[in-house]
């Protein structure tokens, strides 16, 4: 650690009067500096310490999670939006990020507590398949859209999307009862981060006198932090029409309805630190370099057309100029229109441009200089590829997964899909819990009110609810790159308890190991009532065969015998 102590006027006046004096004074001035820098420096991480030189011109702050992320959030979510819609490895990152994680949808596998509400096995089971069943047939329907245009699983897949590239949605529970042809109905009207606002005269983190809750971003608060109500503008901001009456306040809707202890709004997004009242994009911390490798992408596309363009320009003593276009006649009239008032034109400049095959003249004085853009170039894909791999680590996607490139050794991509699993399970468990568990309690507590289920309790008692309510999510099954090999390791798992078939079901297929079983029992049955042959495992013998002897020479011992 370097010390620095600089001797002050008075400390040269006392030396050239007295050196050994002076002395003194300088070696006290420099152990005080020496402890100042031990005991007052910025900390012991060299991050810490601003006279660094390689921190300079990095000026970060200390704030909070709301003061971080809705500054300029709205300019955020259009750019990020840009790019989903026009830049190709955004697309691409969303895209996978929805294939993988909702794909054909999260089904819902009733886990009822019977333990706790003193059902048999049996009855257990007979309501878990029972809600399995309706709930299936409610998501597959399009009940769930308030707009009746996607079913449950595609709503899953908007929500998800909207997540990513608007950092949150929400989602308000209404009671479509003039729709024709409705099952369930309660249904869920989507509503885009846009709309969310704070009253006009209420900023950010300022209390509502109202109703004494503070209000960030749209969302109102209680002393505890929790949603209150939302703020919600009556029509998008950016709507194609857009009615100034309706976006001058918005309504105030409240989160949860007290008399059913039911939500009213519910409000998706991912947050990552304590206070947090926003969500932000996937996409956030990787735009700039979205930007700048699509913009290189462009460049090269094009150089790389320019230089594939083969023209033939030659030089011609008295060359014939190239033909003018026809505006007119001398007068300066034009043709056909003699009620028209006369102007003049200037001449246009001499446009040449370059096709494919394009043959041109000049005079054999004029001199042509055509550059080569020598494409394609060479560099470029070593640092695409860099750029991509820098962003799928931000955006947990490897790679070879986001552009769809299993080029590399079996290990390598077997690596990336046990990696990207690992996100996607991540992943699941989120969207279940934010969205998928709210609207799953709904749906149970229409079929209780209108009778159709008989749940003692269900209202009255959050503990018996939360028993009738427990339930699982299952999406689509993990990509196998060598099945025969991966099965026998989930049965060597099986066989020492390691996993159980529900699970192994759902890594692989997401379906229901138990649901499996008994409709593997129908198809049993209905191959043996029409006499067909049973097939044998390999190495397990059939019910009534003769065993098969170790000893190669038995089957020549017995027909001696």
């Amino acid at each position: 650690m370097k010390v620095t102590a600089s001797p002050s006027l008075i400390d040269r006046a006392v030396a050239f009067v007295n050196p050994r004096a002076g002395l003194a004074r300088m070696e006290a001035r420099t152990r005080l500096a020496a402890s100042a820098a031990v005991f007052g420096s910025s900390g012991g991480y060299r991050g810490a310490q601003p006279d660094r030189s390689a921190r300079r011109g990095w000026f970060a702050r200390a704030r909070s999670a709301n003061a971080d992320t809705l500054p300029n959030a709205e300019r955020l979510r259009a750019e990020q939006r840009d790019a989903a819609m026009n830049q190709p490895i955004a697309t691409a990152a969303i895209n996978r990020k929805t294939t993988f994680v909702i794909g054909t949808g999260l089904m819902a596998i009733p886990a009822v507590n019977g333990a706790a509400l003193g059902l048999s096995d049996d009855e257990q089971e007979e309501w878990e398949q029972r809600i399995a069943s309706d709930y299936d047939a409610y998501m597959a329907s399009k009940d769930v859209d308030a707009a009746r245009q996607a079913t449950g699983y595609g709503v899953q897949s908007i929500i998800e999307r909207g997540a990513m590239t608007s950092g949150d949605i929400l989602a308000l529970r209404v009671m479509p009862t003039s729709q024709p042809g409705r099952v369930i109905e309660t249904a869920w009207k989507l509503v885009e981060a846009d709309r969310l606002r704070n009253p006009r005269q209420v900023q950010d983190g300022a209390v509502d006198a109202r109703t004494g809750n503070r209000i960030i971003g749209g969302v109102e608060l209680d002393a505890f932090d929790a949603p209150v109500a939302y703020h919600i503008l009556r029509q998008h901001p950016g709507d194609l029409q857009v009615n100034a009456a309706a976006n001058q306040e918005p309504e105030r809707i409240e989160a949860w309805d007290r008399a059913l202890d039911l939500p009213r709004v519910v409000h998706v997004y991912k947050k990552e630190r304590p206070e947090q009242v926003r969500g932000v994009g996937m996409l956030a911390t990787v735009l700039e370099p979205l930007k700048m490798v699509s913009d290189l992408s462009d460049a090269e596309l094009f150089a790389a057309v320019m230089s594939a363009m083969i023209a033939v320009v030659y030089k011609s003593p008295g060359a014939t100029p190239m033909p003018e276009p026809d505006y007119g006649d001398e007068t300066g009239v034009a043709s056909g229109d003699e009620a028209a008032v006369a102007y003049d034109i200037p001449p246009p400049a001499n446009q040449y441009r370059f096709e494919s095959g394009s043959v041109m003249e000049i005079d054999s004085e004029a001199e042509v200089d055509i550059k080569s853009p020598g494409r394609p170039n060479s560099a470029f894909d070593p640092f695409f590829q860099a750029v991509v791999r820098q962003i799928g680590a931000a955006t947990g996607i490897p790679a070879g997964v986001l552009m769809l490139m299993f080029n590399s050794s079996y290990t390598a991509s077997k690596a990336e899909l046990e990696a990207l699993y690992l996100e996607v399970r991540a992943e699941r468990a989120w969207f279940g819990g934010d969205w998928c568990a709210p609207t799953f309690v709904c749906f149970i507590a229409e079929k209780v009110a209108r009778g159709d289920y008989v749940m003692p309790g269900f209202f009255r008692d959050p503990a018996v609810r939360a028993a009738w309510t427990g339930v699982d999510w299952r999406g689509d099954g993990k990509i196998t790159l060598n099945p025969a090999q991966e099965a026998n390791g989930y049965k060597i798992r099986q066989d020492n308890g390691w996993q159980t078939g529900e699970e192994i079901t759902a890594e692989l297929t997401g379906g229901s190991y138990r649901e499996n079983i008994r409709r593997r029992g129908r198809e049993h049955r209905a191959w043996v009532s029409e006499g067909l042959p049973v097939a044998v495992s390999p190495g397990t013998p059939a019910s009534g065969a003769k065993p098969q002897p170790d000893d190669p020479g038995a089957d020549k011992k017995d027909d001696k015998e």
